[in-house]
């Protein structure tokens, strides 16, 4: 049986002792009812919901799965019921602006409550995690009339929302796509099939509304050509009332390895009607604002999975008595040990959760970041966090799946034979995992976006933009005595990364291939320095309090396996990436096959 707690404990040293977000975030418009009772509450309400609705229907989502018959989507009945139940408790408006009906929290709250929903139901979370960012995209490009019709509907619950990129033919090169748009009046017709569309169909709402990629008749080619499209399920009548079924239709749905509750569906377009959103020809910008809230989601999902794998493996490790300590019986009175006393299951454990924390609170931070880029009155403090945000989506969305998928494996090792088998759990994890690194761009390409776009962005702004706080801590920490023997390896860590960079910079300029061939490289470099700058900002909070109880005593420790046994491994980034293209592009294409014939030598 899966168990679950929400790790609120572990938020309120992060959002309210580290980054101090009451502090923050007061004074900024809108935000004045986010008191730390009011984030209890929420929180309380959120962790209620999560255990007793979403995880008890997890595993019948994977199990019944979402169900496909003639063009309709049945979602699993548990599942069907926890969503009712977020959207009647007004918890689904909590991030929504004010004027459509939103509570209007800050953005750096999402990260509790989108990890709680990940751990415990990643394919509900999935199911209604993509009407949040249709609601940001339409918000930001949509027209007044759409988003006075749509914005409510979505924050009520009444409507979900989709993105409707791929083609059975085009996946990560959308210049590619065949969809057309075709002016009728004020609006145009949709016609095209998409493929891979997450909650295409489904019987949780009364519309589903379709953000679609086309291309208009006069469209230029490859990507410069793309328009965005608002096209719903069901058509709108002025006085919002639902009218007639619009021409888009559910052709059949996938079967998955994992997130079997959340359908993923091929959707055929019939001369469907749809609205303009943004301006013609400059969909994917409009469309990439959704993404890139979406892929920090995607990041949020690694993290939930890995929480409630590690979990449920120290659980496991606490009672499952097997062997005896290497110094002796712990336990004499029993027939064995736990499994816990072995050091390589503590191995296991604490690198999972080390890497949890700092995960965890990457995110939050970089949440705070968004909430300045929006709210901050000051222009230049807008600009320096929209910058910091842009750099650190492709290193949440792709260190923390990364992540999620090596800490779910792990954590099913600790269970043994037993994590194999369906009925504890574990494999469901991990298979869901898995999905993650490839939706909203896989990992290769977010480090082919970091390395090749947003490393040389304004000349290095955006490096800078975390380089620079990260080396004024160092100076003023450089003295601290607790702190000194994490502030060291640090440094030499961020030195190297910024080594890296300015090698990774000259050589691009000559042969990109040296780009693709670091990128992924280059990534893991960069995410595990984020996370050692993270584990510092969380030292330096637990060493002034490690005479207040146990919690920051164990944090300490934590740091500083994260700074003994993880941190290290940016060295073998950074020589991997100094070796260069030349042997990775050498190998003929036919060297790849493995040789399948005696060489009929003597």
């Amino acid at each position: 049986m899966v168990e679950y707690k929400a790790p609120k404990r572990e938020y309120e040293f992060i959002l309210r002792e580290v980054l101090d977000i009451e502090k923050e975030l007061a004074g900024y418009e809108n935000y004045e009812e986010a008191t730390w009772d009011m984030i209890e509450m929420i929180a309380d309400q959120y962790d209620e919901i999560a255990r007793e609705y979403w995880l008890s229907s997890n595993a019948e989502g994977d199990t019944v799965g979402a169900t496909f018959d003639s063009g309709k989507v049945t979602i699993s009945p548990g599942m069907k019921e926890a969503a009712k139940v977020v959207i009647e408790s007004g918890l689904s408006s909590l991030f929504g602006h004010k004027k459509y009906g939103g509570m209007e929290f800050p953005n750096v709250i999402n990260t509790y409550t989108d990890e709680l929903c990940c751990s415990t139901n990643m394919s509900l979370g999935t199911l209604m995690g993509l009407t949040k960012g249709g609601y940001h995209c339409l918000h930001n490009y949509g027209s007044e009339e759409l988003k006075d019709i749509y914005l409510p509907k979505f924050l009520n619950g009444e409507y979900f929302a989709t993105m409707c990129l791929t083609e059975a033919h085009c996946g990560t090169d959308l210049g590619l796509i065949r969809t057309k748009a075709v002016p009728e009046n004020e609006a145009f017709r949709v016609s095209g099939q998409k493929i891979f569309i997450t909650a295409g169909e489904h019987d949780l709402s009364d519309n589903i509304i379709h953000l679609v990629l086309a291309k208009l008749p006069d469209a230029p080619p490859g990507a410069k050509g793309i328009s965005l499209f608002l096209v719903p399920k069901i058509l709108v009548n002025d006085d919002g009332s639902l009218g007639d079924r619009n021409g888009v239709n559910c052709v059949s749905i996938e079967e998955k390895m994992g997130v079997h509750g959340s359908p993923t569906c091929v959707l055929s377009f019939e001369d469907s009607l749809g609205y303009l959103v943004g301006e013609p020809h400059k969909g994917l910008e409009a469309m990439f604002s959704m993404m890139n809230n979406e892929r920090i989601a995607v990041g949020m999902q690694g993290l939930g999975v890995a929480e409630i794998s590690y979990q449920n493996a120290l659980l496991y490790a606490k009672d499952r008595l097997q062997g005896r300590d290497l110094k002796g019986a712990k336990k004499p009175s029993e027939e064995a040990d736990p499994l816990l006393v072995h050091p390589d299951i503590r191995r296991m454990l604490l690198r999972a959760k080390a890497l949890i924390d700092s995960s965890r609170m990457l995110s939050a931070w970089t949440a705070l970041a968004i909430d300045r880029s929006v709210k901050d009155p000051d222009e230049n403090i807008r600009r320096a966090n929209n910058d910091l945000v842009e750099l650190m989506t492709p290193i949440i969305k792709s260190i923390l799946t990364d992540y999620g998928v090596e800490i779910s494996s792990e954590m099913l090792q600790i269970f043994g034979g037993h994590g194999y088998i369906r009925e504890y759990g574990m494999e469901q994890f991990y298979r869901d995992a898995r999905i993650a690194p490839i939706w909203e761009g896989t990992n290769g390409i977010q480090a082919m976006d970091l390395a090749g776009r947003k490393m040389p962005q304004g000349m290095g702004r955006l490096l800078r933009r975390f380089f620079h706080p990260a080396l004024a801590f160092i100076e003023v920490n450089r003295g601290d005595e607790n702190l000194k023997e994490f502030v060291i390896p640090f440094e030499k860590a961020l030195k190297g990364l910024q080594k890296t960079s300015m090698f990774m910079a000259q050589k691009g300029l000559s042969n990109p291939y040296e780009i693709g061939a670091a990128a992924s490289d280059y990534m893991k470099q960069f995410g595990l320095v984020s996370m050692g700058y993270m584990w510092l900002l969380m030292l330096k909070t637990a060493f002034l309090k490690q005479d207040e109880d146990d919690f920051y005593k164990n944090k300490i420790i934590i740091g500083r396996f994260f700074f003994e046994r993880i941190l290290p491994e940016t060295l073998s980034r950074a020589i991997a990436i100094g070796t260069g293209s030349k042997t990775m592009m050498s190998l003929p294409d036919d060297g790849f096959e493995s040789a399948n014939k005696f060489s009929g030598k003597a």
